[in-house]
């Protein structure tokens, strides 16, 4: 993120004989969201879908996701000490969230979870975006609030404030996805999902059984 002493318009240091105090602003919010399509004709077939064409975060493949840009702007301003007036931090969010392309596909059940796991995830990734805002709401007022005896001073202050409490909403973040995955396990759309897998069919079990003997077998010939 760029310093406010490269955001200054015109001289780094501006000289003022205003004597009024500067309104305290409001971070600026807005959000975006976008959509990739899934399908299938069961949940199971939703869910590998999602995989397919779901977001990446950090190299990982996720069933959605929050991107944020943020930015700043601000004005440096020496009187008998210096401060940050007309200063605004600003964040964009993009939240990309999963689309069903043909819900008359599912059953009625499968059709159900997946409109309550479609709700599961916007609130997940709403919540992600409510933490981002907290942290810019923090950064507004302490930024905002800095004086120095220089600008050079105030400027590394800000600098200083703005990665101490980004770290601090990373680690927020963390601890959010972690206790979610609780939740995401006992989901009722995920449950259907593996289902199948944990639970088979008589007619599968029988199956698996046959190869199981047939590998033991000619493993052991």
């Amino acid at each position: 993120m760029r310093s406010i002493m490269r955001l200054a318009v015109g001289a780094a240091v501006l000289l003022s004989a205003l004597g009024s105090q500067q309104a305290l602003a409001a971070p600026a919010f807005s959000t975006r969201y976008v959509y990739y399509k899934v399908s299938g004709d069961s949940a199971a077939g939703v869910y590998i879908s999602m995989l397919k064409r779901g977001p990446h975060v950090k190299g990982a493949k996720a069933y959605a996701a929050t991107l944020m840009e943020s930015s700043q702007r601000g004005k440096l301003e020496l009187k008998n000490s210096c401060r940050i007036i007309d200063y605004q931090y600003s964040a964009d969010f993009t939240i990309r969230l999963p689309k069903l392309a043909n819900a008359a596909a599912l059953s009625a059940s499968a059709r159900a979870r997946w409109q309550q796991f479609s709700s599961f995830l916007r609130k997940h990734e709403e919540t992600h975006r409510s933490i981002w805002m907290g942290c810019a709401n923090e950064i507004q007022t302490r930024v905002s609030a800095l004086r120095g005896r220089s600008c050079e001073e105030v400027d590394r202050k800000a600098q200083a404030i703005r990665e101490e409490v980004t770290k601090a909403c990373n680690r927020k973040h963390m601890a959010f996805d972690a206790a979610e995955q609780k939740r995401l396990a006992k989901h009722p759309f995920v449950k259907m999902v593996m289902a199948p897998i944990y639970k088979p069919s008589k007619v599968t079990t029988t199956n698996l059984a046959s190869k199981k003997r047939k590998k033991s077998a000619a493993l052991f010939n």
